[in-house]
């Protein structure tokens, strides 16, 4: 390795040639190998290697026992010989991570699984010899005695298995051979009695009783983490295994299994049935919803040449007439929708043949006008269907007749209210007299009337500013649709003298309602006091907002019929095949079957279903049925996560203020505002279809399949026909159901505005509102790029499913294979509608960036892992395999496989490969076969880039110039990549593994490290704050510090440019693009440097708005970073002796405590230089001098001697400074005040750590950390060290560090300077080291 020595000085200058620090730090380059191993081969070569130390375990094993044991010396080392000469793998495999995992889990498992299946096999043996010794005859008398004891030994029986299975395992790995070279937990983690002894002895046999010691603890350690595992796995065959039944299990653990299962199990913690028929429900009502935006927009878009410009005319009075005259058509339109009898065609009458005048004076053909007219009929008919439906779920308690020419056949004129009632009050809220919406000065008069008059009646007479409050009032507290009378309500003060409430809530029937002859409230809204009220809220006399209103309003109530149906025929179908219901009608039934032995609470859905029927519109066909309280809640699609977050009140307000305004804000921007994200968006969207082989088909297939997505995507209004099959896939679940946009939305549903109105939201709710209208074809865009590919995929699969149950014989009708392949698209394509309750939740808390996008990736992926082994498994018992082209059929021997859709399977399977990490492999491969980049510049690069980028895949590539100097760059790949979040996890692994490899670290430490960071980067996406809530609490909570430790401002910067750092740091998160990428391209398009200096370059920034930004690797640049990390760092280290909770220098301590802490000071310091040393070791991989790092060095004012031995990979332990000394002098001297027998801890502990700080310095920073406790005479770090509290008086006769180091002259007077100079200085440094520091202290 590299060279360092302290007596030679660098000339002082700002950059140093190769020439002038070669006296300082030894740069002959190490031969490099051109043969490079890759990880595949690698793994490759551990599985040979892992195989072959298998039986060197064994043979080993013997050779040690024998060489402990004195009958032979040398046998060890000769067969550890033996074995490197017969295994050419190993060298291979430990080259590369993948080679040394492996390597090991073939040694470990093998033996282990031998083990574990022997001792597992005795004791069921001897369990069963014991059963059979119990019972005789099963007939007799003690029969249930009998079987009591029979479950009782059976439990028993698996408990004894269990442990057998442990102890079999341990003993199986005495056999690993490798055992020092792998590590066990306690290496890991420094502690307990399986850590080992690495230190070899000359001694033949003391090193054969050690290495025999050694097998012990590994064997032992996996007594530790067997347990663990074998539960792990349990768990996970128990939710395979039993699903949906776990729930009901009356075992609490079972229960628990389950509740964590439903974490990230789409269904939650929902029966299947309830979870289809919940996203049938949906699936309809989106159908709906786009037949209403169909019909509306084919409207506006003829209208529209009728009053073409109307908006920007500057002609005021003429823009008024045209708006006025516009309006009259809508109203118009919206009578015609109205008139007669709704099932029948229009017919000519007055007003349709009014509306014929004005649309061919305003210029509309007979094409456009018949567009409008079938758009009515169409609306027309779509109430009927959806009233019909509502009817089939319904009895006679509500008469829902076909005629309904006069509109009473759902509960009279209310249904015109219902269909045709939207006010401007609640399109534009309401919010003072300036802001929001203003009703007239005539419709506030009539309502004054009205209530005046209504004030005269309770004894009241108000006056004008009284009765211009209650109007203020009103309009204040309105709200939409009440659920029993479909409404609009409000707040008003009870006007009765002597009222129990200060305000009662009112609606236009309760208050201008008459009474029919029966003495019964009349239910329709007549009168001049109604029209009063409606014209206060802004009634709209326009058909559009009749559709969207009416079929919105209908098809809630037809689809939530529908949904009952669903899961009562669900419940019959249970009951047909005797399985377990969802609902019983006997309670002692429903306990029996669904209670759980009480774990889970019955109830009855006539309590809590109470709400969905007291309309009178649905009729309870669930009546008298009783079910768990999860079944019951899961009929409404309430989030407890979302309800939790989001509350009632000022502190609700204030949350939905602070946090989801700004969330959803953020989210909108840096998505569809974004294009850079929309082209991400489509290009990655691709690797679903990549995954599930449907590219791999006929090329007539495919083309057809495009030609379909490209015309029935909804990128505005289709055709009629194209229209139509969109909301057949909508029904299906196919589309619609783009993950990021699901989160968004159901955002956006979750911060609606408080249904008492109110101040606290409008504001933010109108903004939000504007945003949303005007992000619109932003959001459609964004989410055809996500069903272009769903469409695509669906028409495959539904095209080569017939194909192939056709070839095999199997009929199936289109809407057969229409709903199997559905069903493949929604499983195997991420689908918002598969993701679980608790990770949608999220959206409502402050933390995750679309965190229903990596569950739906990884749903995803087990979707396709299920329908693989569905299209190729063998129908029949098979021996071996039975998912082979050819398989062992019992009783008929090798046969073909039957399954007709193994073709179909082997593409998906191929496809899956491919996109889950073949592509990222493949094109990886490629720039290193063209361009001659390595694995090692590779690893070299994770330690140059920033942190957030850490583990993405990432392809190299450079320029050279005319003098053969290379400049580096990177693309990320992994920003393209839909299905990086499944191989990320994997990369990590392999990581940690390899940088133990680079410095002949444990493979257990790596191993440990790799599963620790892969973990924390799968769960950041749900833990990890949003975007604009990191900045709010960057403000707030932090104080003006990111989470990456920069500070936004100090104590010192003036409030005005605090306010304005502040404002940017918020807004940022608000403004659509990335601010630091248009600002690249903009200085790269007007070749100026930005205002630090850098030069762009336009082709390389462009790809940027494709996700492949060409990003320049800069380790010089870098390097001031990597600077103050490590001076960050090492502060933290030396604080671990200095300060922190240690609190050496606070309190009375031990020298036990101060040798303890100075241990853990200089690991944490070697960990800070080792780091910064393969940081610089990694800069030379891509051409970067170490004379170019060192002036880095010289700029930030660090010694020669500091970064000298950081090149050379020399360790510079910590070593207290004079200060610390006299601390430690002083408080001793103040705590023998209260405890004369107190001694300096200091001064006890000194000897220890001279020889610390002589045996740490120069320690090789290219290997691990190899010192221990009980090096310098400590057992454990967390154990009883050999100093005694002296507070109890004199230390005893204890080994200490060499007799040299003790007597030095230099420990008399520890906290006094001896000739100008500290213990440490005097015993540490060299004469002229000692000379240099008296000079600078003016002593000599």
């Amino acid at each position: 390795m590299a060279t360092y020595d302290p007596t030679k000085n660098i000339p002082t200058k700002k950059k140093l040639t190769n020439e002038e620090i070669k006296d300082y730090i030894d740069l002959t380059p190490e031969a490099e190998d051109d043969n490079e191993i890759s990880q595949l081969e690698a793994g490759l070569a551990g599985v040979a290697s892992g195989i072959l130390k298998i039986p060197e375990g064994f043979v080993s094993l013997g050779a040690e026992l024998m060489d402990a044991t004195g009958i032979s010396q040398n046998a060890a080392a000769q067969v550890e010989q033996f074995f490197d000469t017969l295994n050419p793998f190993e060298e291979i495999a430990e080259q590369k991570a993948a080679g040394k995992i492996v390597e090991a889990l073939i040694q470990i498992g093998v033996p282990a699984g031998i083990g574990a299946k022997i001792a597992s096999k005795l004791a069921t043996k001897a369990l069963q010899a014991r059963k059979a010794g119990t019972y005789v005859n099963l007939k007799g008398k003690n029969v249930r005695k009998g079987m009591k004891q029979v479950y009782k030994l059976n439990d028993k029986a698996r408990v004894a298995r269990f442990g057998a299975a442990v102890v079999g395992g341990a003993a199986g790995e005495v056999f690993v051979g490798d055992a020092e070279k792998i590590g066990t937990f306690g290496d890991a983690f420094q502690i307990g009695p399986t850590q080992l002894d690495t230190e070899e002895s000359v001694d033949p046999e003391e090193d054969a009783a050690r290495k025999l010691l050694n097998r012990a603890k590994f064997g032992a350690d996996s007594l530790l983490y067997f347990p663990f595992v074998y539960g792990a796995t349990k768990t996970v065959g128990k939710v395979a295994k039993f699903g949906k039944d776990l729930a009901f299990s009356s075992s609490k653990i079972n229960k628990k299994v389950d509740q964590i299962a439903g974490v990230v199990r789409p269904t939650s913690t929902k029966p299947e049935a309830m979870f289809l028929a919940k996203n049938q429900e949906n699936a309809r009502k989106a159908s709906d919803a786009n037949f209403a935006m169909e019909q509306v927009k084919r409207i506006d878009n003829e209208v529209g040449k009728m009053f073409p410009g109307v908006k920007t005319l500057f002609n005021k009075g003429l823009r008024e007439d045209y708006q006025k005259q516009q309006a009259e058509f809508y109203k118009d339109l919206k009578t015609l929708m109205f008139e007669g009898d709704m099932s029948k065609k229009l017919g000519n009458t007055t007003i349709a043949k009014k509306l014929q005048k004005k649309m061919t004076n305003g210029g509309l053909n007979a094409e456009s006008r018949k567009i409008v007219f079938d758009s009515i009929y169409n609306s027309r008919q779509k109430f009927v269907n959806l009233i019909e439906t509502i009817k089939e779920g319904s009895t006679a308690a509500v008469t829902l007749p076909k005629d309904v020419k006069k509109l009473s056949g759902l509960m009279g004129d209310r249904l015109k209210i219902m269909l045709g009632g939207t006010y401007k009050i609640f399109q534009n809220p309401y919010v003072d007299a300036l802001t929001g919406y203003k009703p007239s000065d005539q419709s506030i008069n009539n309502v004054k009337k009205i209530l005046k008059r209504h004030g005269l009646k309770h004894g009241r007479e108000l006056s004008d500013d009284e009765l211009s409050y209650r109007v203020n009032e009103i309009l204040n507290s309105a709200i939409k649709f009440t659920s029993k009378t479909q409404l609009p309500s409000f707040k008003m003060t009870d006007l009765t003298i002597g009222a129990k409430t200060p305000s009662v809530r009112k609606n236009f029937v309760q208050i201008l309602s008459k009474k029919n002859k029966n003495g019964d409230p009349a239910t329709e809204i007549i009168g001049k006091g109604s029209k009063a009220f409606r014209e206060l809220f802004g009634e709209v006399d326009d058909a559009r907002e009749s559709i969207y209103s009416g079929v919105g309003l209908l098809s809630n109530l037809a689809r939530r019929s529908q949904f009952i149906d669903d899961v009562l025929e669900a419940n019959d179908k249970a009951l047909e095949t005797g399985t377990r219901r969802l609902f019983y009608a006997d309670k002692n039934e429903a306990i029996k079957q669904l209670g759980a032995g009480g774990l889970n609470k019955i109830v009855s859905l006539d309590e809590t279903l109470e709400g969905m029927f007291k309309n009178g519109v649905l009729v309870n066909r669930l009546k008298g049925l009783h079910t768990t309280q999860e079944i019951a809640d899961s009929f409404e699609a309430v989030n407890k996560l979302s309800n939790f977050f989001i509350r009632e009140g000022k502190v609700g307000n204030a949350y939905k203020y602070i946090f989801l305004y700004p969330k959803a804000g953020a989210q909108i921007a840096k998505t569809v505002l974004s294009p850079t994200t929309h082209i991400r968006n489509f290009l990655s969207a691709s690797a679903f279809s990549v995954a599930n082989g449907t590219l791999f088909t006929n090329p007539a297939l495919v083309a057809r399949a495009i030609n379909k997505a490209r015309k029935s995507v909804q990128l505005g209004v289709r055709s009629p026909e194209a229209m139509a099959e969109y909301r057949e896939l909508l029904e299906l679940g196919v589309v619609n159901t783009q993950t990021k946009m699901g989160d968004y939305q159901a955002l956006l549903k979750d911060i609606e505005l408080n249904p008492d109105g109110g101040f606290s939201t409008n504001a933010f709710k109108r903004m939000l509102q504007r945003l949303s209208r005007a992000t619109k074809p932003a959001i459609d865009l964004y989410t055809a790029e996500d069903d272009v590919y769903k469409i695509y995929n669906f028409w495959v699969e539904k095209e080569r499913l017939g194909e192939a149950y056709l070839k095999a014989g199997i009929k199936k009708n289109d809407q057969q294979l229409k709903e199997e392949a559905a069903n493949i698209v929604r499983n195997t394509v991420p689908n918002y509608a598969y993701v679980s309750d608790i990770v949608k939740g999220l959206r409502s808390t402050p933390f995750g960036n679309f965190a229903s996008f990596p569950t739906a990736i990884m749903n995803s992926a087990v979707g396709i892992g299920s329908r693989i082994m569905k299209e190729i498994t063998h129908s029949k018992p098979t021996t071996g395999p039975n998912y082979t082209p050819m398989v062992f059929e019992k009783g008929k021997g090798l046969v073909k496989n039957d399954n007709p859709l193994f073709g179909i399977g082997m593409k998906r399977l191929v496809g899956s490969a491919a996109a889950f990490g073949s592509i990222g492999v493949g094109i990886g491969a490629g720039f290193k076969s063209v361009l001659g980049t390595t694995d090692d510049q590779e690893a070299a690069l994770e330690r140059w880039v920033a942190p957030y980028e850490v583990g993405d895949k990432k392809f190299i590539s450079y320029e050279e110039d005319e003098n053969g100097k290379r400049t580096y760059y990177y693309q990320n790949w992994s920003n393209n990549n839909a299905y990086d979040y499944l191989e990320q996890p994997f990369r990590t692994m392999l990581r940690s593994v390899q940088e133990g490899i680079e410095t002949n670290d444990q493979l257990i430490n790596g191993f440990i490290k790799g599963i620790s960071d892969a973990f924390s980067r799968s769960i950041e996406p749900f833990t990890s704050e949003s975007i604009a809530p990191e900045a709010i609490i960057d403000i707030i909570v932090r104080g003006g510090v990111t989470d990456t430790g920069k500070k936004l401002y100090t104590e010192e910067t003036p409030i005005p440019d605090r306010v304005r750092i502040i404002m940017e740091h918020l807004l940022e998160t608000q403004v659509p693009f990335s601010k630091s990428q248009l600002s690249r391209i903009y200085y790269a398009a007007r070749g100026l440097p930005d205002p630090r200096g850098e030069i762009y370059n336009l082709e390389k920034e462009l790809p940027g708005l494709l996700g492949w930004r060409l990003i320049k690797i800069d380790p010089v640049k870098g390097l001031n970073f990597k600077i103050t990390e490590l001076d960050k760092s090492s502060r933290n280290g030396i604080r671990e002796f200095t300060g922190g909770d240690t609190r050496l220098l606070s309190s009375p301590s031990t020298a036990k405590e101060v040798v303890r802490q100075f241990f853990i000071a200089n690991r944490s310091l070697f960990n800070s230089q080792q780091k910064m040393y393969l940081d610089l070791k990694a800069a030379n991989k891509f051409d970067v001098d170490d004379s170019e790092l060192a002036a880095v060095f010289e700029d930030r004012g660090i010694s020669k001697r500091e970064y000298g031995a950081l090149f050379g990979g020399d360790f510079r332990p910590y070593t207290p400074s004079e200060n610390i000394v006299e601390k430690f002098a002083r408080k001793a001297d103040e705590f023998r005040e209260a405890n004369p027998a107190y001694k300096d801890p200091f001064q006890e502990a000194l000897p220890t750590i001279i020889e610390m700080i002589q045996e740490f310095s120069g320690a090789d920073l290219s290997e691990s950390w190899n010192f221990k406790p009980s090096d310098f005479g400590i057992e454990e770090v967390d154990e009883e060290i050999q100093f005694k509290d002296p507070t109890l008086g004199s230390l005893p006769e204890q080994p200490m560090p060499s007799n040299q180091v003790i007597q030095t002259p230099q420990l008399q007077g520890m906290g006094n300077m001896n000739q100008g100079l500290t213990p440490i200085e005097n015993a540490l440094l060299s004469d002229e080291e000692k000379q240099i520091r008296l000079r600078n202290r003016g002593m000599a």
